[in-house]
């Protein structure tokens, strides 16, 4: 497991921020779904997915 070993994690550590991960982007995507049915509400559910995503993303000097 190399990537474990690049990023400095556990396993489980890794397990449940990548579950993190993919719940911001979940929730993100259902609320951009509502959006774009009934376009005057909930008009920052892009930008406000994608920032909360880029301020849990950290990025190390081993990442590709």
């Amino acid at each position: 497991m190399g990537h474990l070993k690049e990023i400095d994690k556990g396993y489980f550590s890794h397990l449940f921020g990548a579950w993190k991960m993919a719940a911001f982007f979940v929730l993100g995507a259902i609320r951009c779904i509502i959006h774009g049915v009934v376009p005057d509400v909930d008009t920052t559910c892009a930008q406000d997915t994608a920032k909360r995503v880029n301020m849990n993303i950290t990025v190390t000097d081993s990442a590709p």
